[in-house]
């Protein structure tokens, strides 16, 4: 048996909720706070923004947006994913600060996780978004019918100059001593 909670999911899913309202609003509320934040398009006399352009441009992009059915066909596939990128962003946050103890876990003290984390969370949004359009499998299979055996043998010979250069930018000469 179907629980009204459930039913009223389908309803929306029936009306179009998920397909035009939800991309419309989103889009919508995204390019309406970027024009509204950054200024683009003026000021007004008291140094605040165009608000009725911004809504109004922002009102025809949504309206452009929800009229193309592979772009909301690709929030619905990529959203979820991007969620689920977030929330294991935060979980390894939760994890580092239980690993930590009694001290804070932030990423001022640790730069490298920061700049890791964001490396890979563009990637995978990256990859994501290839997916929900489609893109992703075409690429994969092209890298790796055609271009597999060069790429590796390139990725190679880049972490052998990598290392090469980090090898002899890193080594101090024999007379100088350390902590000068």
């Amino acid at each position: 048996m179907v629980s009204p909670l459930a039913k009223s999911i389908y309803f929306l899913e029936d009306l179009g909720f998920f397909d035009i309202i939800l991309p419309f609003l989103l889009t919508f509320v995204i390019v309406y706070a970027v024009l509204d934040k950054t200024k683009i398009l003026g000021k007004t006399e008291k140094d605040k923004p165009k608000t009725n352009v911004n809504a109004m441009l922002a009102f025809v992009v949504a309206l452009f947006v929800v009229a193309t059915k592979q772009i909301t066909d690709a929030f619905k596939i990529s959203l979820p994913w991007v969620v689920l990128i977030l929330l294991a962003i935060l979980m390894f946050m939760m994890l580092a600060g239980v690993a930590f103890g009694d001290k804070e876990f932030t990423f001022e003290d640790n730069k490298g996780w920061r700049t890791f984390l964001i490396i890979v969370a563009f990637i995978a949004i990256v990859a994501i978004f290839l997916h929900g359009f489609g893109w992703l499998e075409p690429f994969i299979g092209f890298i790796i019918y055609k271009w597999a055996d060069t790429l590796i043998m390139g990725i190679v010979l880049l972490f052998i100059i990598i290392g090469t250069i980090l090898i002899v930018v890193g080594k101090k000469p024999k007379g100088e001593k350390g902590g000068e």
